[in-house]
């Protein structure tokens, strides 16, 4: 399996890999250390049987389908159901099982593209992904989704790297997270949003302000600005050393806190930051969203800022 490398003058060495177009590694310098600061495998082949998307390009559409159906226009699709009734991250054969091909590389910039087969995972297509990963000397490391179609279909992707700025990869319990978001989608026993658009003012969910994740599970998408002058979340590691800014241009932010990790990790041993629209958007009214069709491409924009003391 090939493996990509980006690095630049301030001590960041990214490692992609063309399976799934997953982040494997991301190694800083912090002082005179290095530190990881996603969760990876030792091996690049252990991807091929991973259950936890680690790192991975999720999509077509990132996050939960109710009952894995799509209506566009007057046409249904019955999407692959591979959560129970529903289906999560694109199904089993979406973009995090699918081998990219390098459009271009260069020291801190890599381009990957794939192709997606008409009925691949139920969706109409083909459909043709552009990924663009640019590794900046001040540490931001920005990511651009790409996507066209000659059909009119759904497209949503995201990443989904498990963040843990520890120096030692211990449980995210001491963690600091602040979140800038005022609402959340309430979802029931299947992870489905109901509707509703909650207030976290007040609630266990309220990260208005930095502080600890201990004691708190999540699993929940949050409203955000979809601004990439304004940061959706913050991430600071438990010794102050390392803090995390997440930004993007789309209106959701999924942020789940890693219960169902297993060997070789540990529960709660990651964070998930990712930029996505609002799951169910195609089911449920008034949720933002927009169809990919001929002449309107997809183009979605993620930046993970770093900043380091020390």
């Amino acid at each position: 399996m090939n493996v990509f490398h980006l690095t630049n003058k301030a001590g960041d060495q990214l490692s992609i890999l063309e399976r799934g177009a997953a982040m494997q590694r991301w190694t800083t310098a912090v002082g005179n250390s290095k530190r990881e600061l996603i969760l990876s495998y030792a091996e690049p082949e252990a991807y091929t049987q991973d259950r936890f998307y680690l790192g991975a390009l999720v999509g077509p559409y990132a996050n939960r389908i109710g009952k894995g159906r799509l209506l566009i226009g007057q046409q249904f699709y019955q999407l692959e159901q591979n959560e129970g009734p529903n289906q999560l991250h694109g199904g089993d054969a979406g973009l995090h099982q699918m081998n990219w091909q390098v459009l271009e590389q260069q020291e801190s910039r890599l381009v990957l593209g794939c192709e997606m087969a008409d009925g691949q995972g139920g969706y109409p297509g083909p459909v043709y992904f552009r990924v663009t990963y640019q590794l900046s000397e001040q540490s931001a490391l920005d990511v651009e989704l790409e996507a066209s179609s000659n059909v009119t279909t759904l497209v949503g992707p995201t990443l989904h790297p498990y963040f843990n700025l520890a120096p030692d990869q211990a449980p995210i319990d001491e963690h600091k997270l602040c979140l800038h978001a005022a609402h959340y989608t309430s979802v029931d026993a299947h992870c489905i949003p109901t509707g509703e658009l909650p207030k976290v003012q007040g609630s266990p969910l309220d990260f208005s302000t930095a502080k600890p994740l201990s004691g708190i599970s999540m699993d929940y998408n949050f409203v955000v600005n979809g601004d990439l002058h304004q940061a959706a979340a913050e991430l600071i590691s438990p010794d102050g050393l390392v803090r995390l800014r997440v930004y993007s241009d789309y209106p959701g932010l999924q942020v789940y806190t890693g219960e169902h990790l297993k060997g070789p990790f540990k529960a709660r041993q990651g964070i998930c930051l990712e930029p996505q629209f609002f799951p169910d958007s195609p089911n449920q009214k008034g949720f933002p969203f927009h169809f990919t069709r001929p002449g309107q491409p997809f183009k979605a924009h993620i930046r993970y800022q770093l900043d380091k003391a020390g």
